[in-house]
């Protein structure tokens, strides 16, 4: 069958014994839904074997080539589902430890609800990787709101990663914030290195009350301040 062909490994750049467990899973769930009867689904060898348990019989060997192309079309449709949900956890498992950091994003489009979605360039070991995270109107100083635009870059808070999957698709979510708390202070923290400091209150787009172990350029504070829109008071606590 064309579902076994290699060309599923390349495409979604996931270990063949993932690939295979994918197909298994997906061919077994479709096949047992449409016969109404447990059916078991291998693959060995390269070859597909199908068995299905009918009522009280004993386990009858189903002929691949005796499935619909009705049928077929579902085996497709769900094995590619299948792969998605695989893919997005492997991607997840690489990306969760961006939740926390404080990401330059590019905004690509601006949906009807409000929401931004934005592509993100992340460095890695390697080479450059572009990844999309979206800002709900919620994560988004009333301030700014009206004044986005496709193109703008911004620094963005990365909320939470985690894999989603619906009906018909499976992707890693990539939630960012402009109104967090933290943001003020890991932005100061990005451009000082300074370890320990910490933002007690903040009233997103008014001003930001930071605590900071020590000094800290004041070039820094206006940076930060200049990308926030907002005043950001700093005091030293020892």
């Amino acid at each position: 069958m064309e579902l076994l062909s290699d060309k599923l490994t390349h495409k979604y750049s996931l270990p063949e014994p993932i690939v295979l467990d994918a197909v298994e899973t997906a061919i077994t769930c479709t096949l047992t839904k449409a016969y109404r009867s447990p059916v078991i689904c291998r693959i060995q060898e390269g070859q597909l074997h199908v068995t299905a348990v009918m009522g009280l019989y004993d386990p009858m060997t189903i002929e691949v080539g005796s499935i619909s192309k009705k049928l077929r079309r579902a085996i497709s449709y769900n094995v590619e589902l299948e792969l998605q949900k695989r893919q997005a956890i492997n991607e997840y498992h690489s990306m969760r430890e961006l939740q926390g950091q404080v990401i330059t994003g590019t905004i690509s489009r601006i949906a009807n609800n409000h929401v931004l979605f934005v592509m993100l360039e992340i460095d890695d070991l390697v080479n450059r990787v572009i990844l999309l995270g979206e800002c709900p109107l919620t994560y988004q100083p009333p301030h700014e709101r009206s004044l986005y635009r496709i193109g703008d870059t911004k620094k963005f808070l990365v909320t939470s990663v985690r894999p989603i999957a619906g009906r018909a698709f499976a992707r890693v979510r990539i939630v960012l914030n402009r109104t967090s708390r933290d943001l003020p202070a890991r932005l100061l923290y990005q451009l000082t290195g300074v370890a320990g400091i910490k933002c007690q209150r903040r009233i997103a787009g008014g001003f930001s009350e930071i605590v900071t172990p020590q000094r800290i350029p004041k070039s820094a504070i206006n940076t930060v301040g200049k990308e926030l829109k907002e005043h950001v008071q700093v005091f030293i606590k020892k």
